[in-house]
């Protein structure tokens, strides 16, 4: 069997945080930054850690078609994700582009509460102790077009796809007193179920910078897409500082699941928290 191994974000935080150091402390290369319209081709690699709180309603069916439970976590950015690799990149020749963006992550003993059982909402009072699990990636794949381009910076038109995978756990001790209703389920157990979602996404992405020197920049980011019975989106924003062979950068990311469908293992989802990135063009 193939085992996997997850770096936890400490140690992707201290590697990034050597790379940054090492740039910032780098001088200020004399030579400018490529063009990439000037009708070669170019590209750029970014690692990048991102270290999101995660806020879902969950559903899961019960054995013995005891109905379903509808699962609700508490976001918190840092104490649950145990593990996380990230990288994106661009490839262009002139107007025309493929970006790229990978996303793998791990929330291991988060604590959540059950909002509802086989359609049932809570009465009285319940004594409730439940931890969650989930990891799952993310892979979105666009082309990209140029609008407009200056020496303030560019905007692109990005189109293609996004395919999330979400596998989750629940595991819960359970008890109560008072008006429950019709609630079908153990007082202790563990459920799993998964996800597998591919929608059509477009959006805009670039960069502008107000400054006359162009190193200080800001980098932003903006998606929709939609499939089958689900929506969703996908923004980020922050700062940057350029050098010759790349930039170093600060920013927000937030990306959001929506499913219609009752049959749906996941209601909503949503993933946010800072980013910090390397990006290297070539």
């Amino acid at each position: 069997m193939r085992r996997v191994v997850a770096l936890h974000p400490t140690i992707l935080m201290t590697a990034l945080a050597v790379a940054l150091a090492a740039g910032l402390a780098a001088p200020a290369a004399h030579a400018e930054t490529p063009d990439f319209w000037d009708g070669n081709w170019h590209g750029n690699i970014q690692p990048y850690v991102w270290l999101p709180g995660i806020s879902a309603k969950t559903r899961y069916q019960l054995p013995n078609n005891g109905g379903e439970v509808e699962s609700k976590t508490d976001k918190n950015i840092f104490s649950y994700l145990s593990g996380a690799f990230m990288l994106d990149g661009t490839v262009r020749k002139d107007n025309w582009g493929m970006y790229g963006d990978l996303d793998w992550v791990k929330f291991s003993n988060e604590e959540g509460r059950f909002s509802a059982i086989g359609g049932e909402r809570f009465g009285g009072s319940a004594n409730l102790n439940t931890r969650w699990g989930m990891k799952g990636g993310m892979l979105n794949l666009a082309g990209l077009y140029t609008l407009t381009h200056s020496g303030q910076g560019f905007a692109d038109l990005l189109f293609g796809v996004r395919y999330l995978w979400v596998k989750g756990n629940l595991d819960w001790n359970f008890s109560f007193n008072g008006n429950a209703g019709n609630v079908n389920i153990a007082n202790s157990g563990h459920l799993h179920n998964q996800m597998h979602v591919t929608d059509a996404i477009v959006g805009v992405r670039g960069n502008w910078s107000p400054f006359d020197n162009k190193r200080w920049f800001f980098p932003y980011y903006l998606d929709f897409g939609a499939g089958s019975g689900d929506t969703t989106y996908k923004l980020s924003a922050g700062v940057a500082y350029g050098y010759s062979w790349g930039d170093i950068s600060l920013s927000y990311r937030d990306i959001h699941y929506s499913q219609n469908s009752s049959e749906k293992f996941i209601k909503d989802l949503n993933l946010s928290g800072p980013t910090f990135s390397v990006n290297w063009n070539f």
